[in-house]
């Protein structure tokens, strides 16, 4: 068959794809689809539903590798392999996928490090090391020993950064921190997990999601921990010294000084969202609130953590 070669930059992207922290099938399936449907130049005879799976990874990878310089053993292919082994239940739809012939090493060579997102940093570094010693050398995250589960953003953006000012650098450790999209979606995504991946889960709840735990502690594996905030929401744990900093070093400002900015007897958020109101900042978004609680955290000095954030961050370190 008759194809057109892939430029740089959909090498690139295409690998990012493939090397994504999520099921095999996800990744491999849109990538392979994606390459023959854009490059292959086909007549009427050869539509690529008529292929078989095995054909179908085949050419897409001999498209794929017809945009690289040089060809290797593929020994790195069986380094991700044995990888994604440890890390997901496999199919054997997903099996074949992983056997393809897919040039990472030659594709990665098109790039310098810097270039790359942290997963194919990872793999761009990857020489005579083990893959766990790649990512503590270079704390690159990839690949991946645990997952951290939680409802939204502010803790997916922050956990992180609290972590690493207590001496844990989840890029090195292998912890991936992922936002479930609301408190109401994370037993649907924690009971999709578990039948994917074979890595413990830390589940990070507020202190209302009885109704939440109360449908994920029957499906609760071993090698997983669940944990509900006893101060209220993620944002109630953040020291209040270190929200008003942020704020004013956001705004630059020197507004927020004195105790009567925040109601001891009110939630965080609500505080938040006078605050936000009483000053003229627009309205209060726990996304953007996020960012400049880090933007804060990696400028300053010494910034606190409470004791419930040291507990929960113990807590991923020894699960």
């Amino acid at each position: 068959m008759k194809y057109k070669i892939p430029d740089k930059n959909y090498i690139k992207i295409s690998l990012d794809r493939l090397t994504r922290f999520k099921p095999v099938i996800e990744r491999y399936e849109r990538v392979v689809d994606d390459i023959l449907h854009k490059f292959l130049i086909s007549s009427a005879d050869d539509k690529i539903s008529n292929l078989a799976l095995e054909e179908k990874i085949n050419l897409s990878s001999e498209i794929f590798n017809s945009a690289l310089n040089k060809k290797t053993d593929l020994s790195l292919n069986e380094i991700i392999k044995k990888d994604e082994e440890k890390i997901f239940y496999l199919t054997e739809t997903e099996k074949k996928y992983l056997n393809s012939k897919i040039d990472f090493e030659a594709a990665l060579d098109l790039f310098e490090t810097d270039e790359l997102p942290l997963n194919l940093q990872r793999l761009k570094l990857q020489k005579n090391l083990s893959s766990d010693e790649t990512r503590k050398k270079y704390s690159t995250l990839y690949p991946v020993k645990k997952a951290v589960l939680t409802e939204g953003i502010t803790e997916e953006t922050l956990l992180i950064e609290f972590a690493k000012i207590l001496g844990v650098d989840f890029k090195k450790e292998g912890i991936f921190v992922l936002g479930a999209g609301g408190k109401n979606q994370v037993a649907r995504k924690y009971y999709k997990m578990i039948e994917e991946i074979k890595i413990p889960v830390f589940i990070l709840l507020d202190n209302d999601a009885d109704e939440i735990c109360e449908l994920i502690k029957p499906k609760l594996r071993k090698i997983d921990s669940l944990y509900k905030i006893k101060s209220g929401e993620f944002e109630d744990i953040l020291p209040k010294n270190l929200i008003k900093n942020a704020l004013n070093f956001h705004f630059s400002q020197n507004l927020l000084s004195n105790g009567d900015d925040f109601e001891e007897s009110n939630h965080t958020v609500e505080n938040l969202n006078n605050c936000y109101k009483n000053n003229g900042w627009g309205e209060f978004k726990k996304a953007d609130f996020a960012k400049i609680v880090r933007e804060y955290i990696l400028s300053a000095k010494n910034p606190p953590v409470s004791d419930e954030l040291i507990k929960i961050t113990e807590e991923i370190k020894t699960l």
